[in-house]
């Protein structure tokens, strides 16, 4: 076996902190609102975050801001200078076990839909999932990224503030 027993236990133990601490350094949500806290955020794959920002002058939310990207490393950020409200609509749709939040914003000929949606009448059990399509008005077909993880989700909070978007099937409420 083992000459040293020590050193194996060492060394063992040394590797099981290495795969803890990168485990745990994969998973953390990253602080991409800077100091606030995020209004949705969540994880794709390749580590990177998707979030709706807040902006609050003392407990007044006075705007949102779309993010994409990591903490330090943010490759998209919409509107860019500032926080606001009118460039961005919502849908939501609620029934018995199903539950659709929508929140679009658009960027020349692309519109971005951020998404979180629950179907607790999915035959395999409860369906919680979110991410954000990218739509474009040409040939191009949707680009859906999808949440790995979602961390936070309160999207309902900013419907009050955010107009409907009437044209969408999901309708308004």
């Amino acid at each position: 076996m083992h000459s040293n027993p020590f050193e194996f236990t060492f060394k063992g133990a040394t590797f099981f902190f290495a795969m803890l601490w990168a485990g745990l350094t994969l998973a953390a949500q990253e602080n991409i609102c800077d100091n606030e806290k995020a209004i949705f955020q969540c994880q794709v794959r390749g580590g990177k975050n998707l979030a709706l920002c807040p902006n609050y002058v003392g407990e007044q939310l006075t705007g949102i801001q779309y993010r994409f990207g990591r903490e330090v490393n943010k490759e998209l950020v919409f509107p860019t200078s500032n926080f606001d409200f009118k460039s961005f609509k919502s849908n939501h749709f609620v029934r018995y076990q199903t539950d659709y939040k929508r929140i679009k914003f658009s960027i020349g000929t692309y519109i971005y839909s951020l998404y979180s949606d629950y179907d607790g009448e999915n035959p395999g059990g409860a369906v919680r999932s979110g991410g954000v399509v990218v739509s474009n008005s040409s040939e191009i077909p949707d680009i859906q990224i999808s949440c790995t993880t979602i961390y936070i989700d309160n999207l309902e909070d900013i419907f009050p503030h955010v107009e409907c978007d009437v044209v969408d099937a999901l309708g308004c409420q």
